[in-house]
């Protein structure tokens, strides 16, 4: 008697298999969170995205730099400034930019606001930050120049982004290991079922989190990355380029201005666990 697998992939086809191309529901509800919240999010991700298909980690070895050396910069626990000018080169705008991304006060998370937050406080300054004219409000907005790149990129660049990594933005600022933990489902269990191996009760559990279907959340999962924009050939690059690209005016104003900030920058102690 033959044996059958239980797997719900098993009918998949494995000589071909279909290629992402940002349309998958999980994909979306990313592309729509990471719209929303990107000002909420810590400086950390918004530079992994804002690097995309590149790595912190990967960059790090490139300066011969300790990944931890990185991601303490980015949380502000010491200014580090040779690698805050070193990341505004990778990133092409100026290091004032890079400095506002990492000290200004981050939005509150959507899904944590209260009643307070509802309404601005008198004190708040309505008025859109300057790009052009340093130094800036000491508050994100979603408009800093790095955290436009990195929600361009997201648009873009979805499909070709680990299924983990999309579900991990489509249940921010919730991780998955806190999500793990509430299901009471060991975090090995969800990464390897993101990863292709697949378990009923995760999946089952994880479709129930993002209010998608078996179906959708299966696609994610077992269709094909599609290529990232910057590893495609240089016409298909040369066709996007202009959109991950800052505006160059809200650019070339803070690359002059090297000044720093005399105020202390404020401390984000959850940049160092994003599970990224």
């Amino acid at each position: 008697m033959g044996y059958t697998s239980p797997s719900p992939y098993a009918q998949l086809p494995t000589a071909t298999r279909r290629e992402r191309n940002g349309q998958n529901a999980v994909e979306r509800l990313a592309v729509e969170v990471v719209r929303r919240e990107i000002a909420a999010m810590p400086a950390s991700l918004v530079v992994q995205l804002a690097m995309w298909p590149d790595e912190i980690a990967a960059w790090a070895r490139e300066l011969h730099a300790s990944e931890s050396l990185v991601y303490n910069m980015l949380a502000a626990r010491k200014p580090y400034a040779r690698t805050r000018q070193q990341l505004a080169e990778r990133l092409d705008v100026g290091l004032a930019v890079v400095d506002h991304l990492i000290e200004a006060r981050r939005a509150t998370p959507s899904t944590r606001r209260g009643p307070a937050d509802v309404e601005p406080a008198p004190t708040d300054d309505p008025t859109p930050i300057d790009w052009t004219r340093p130094p800036y409000a000491r508050r994100r907005d979603g408009t800093n120049p790095i955290e436009r790149r990195a929600v361009r990129i997201v648009e873009l660049d979805a499909a070709s982004m680990p299924a983990a990594t999309v579900v991990g933005l489509a249940i921010w600022p919730e991780s998955l290991s806190a999500w793990s933990r509430a299901e009471r489902l060991k975090s090995s269990v969800v990464w390897a079922t993101l990863a292709g191996s697949p378990s009923v009760p995760v999946r089952d559990a994880l479709a129930r989190r993002l209010g998608v279907s078996l179906r959708e959340l299966d696609a994610l999962v077992t269709d094909a990355r599609a290529v990232s924009v910057a590893r495609r050939p240089p016409d298909v690059r040369a066709a996007v380029a202009d959109a991950l690209q800052p505006d160059r005016a809200a650019d070339d104003a803070p690359r002059r201005d090297r000044r720093r900030t005399a105020r202390p920058p404020e401390r984000d102690d959850d940049q160092l666990g994003l599970g990224f």
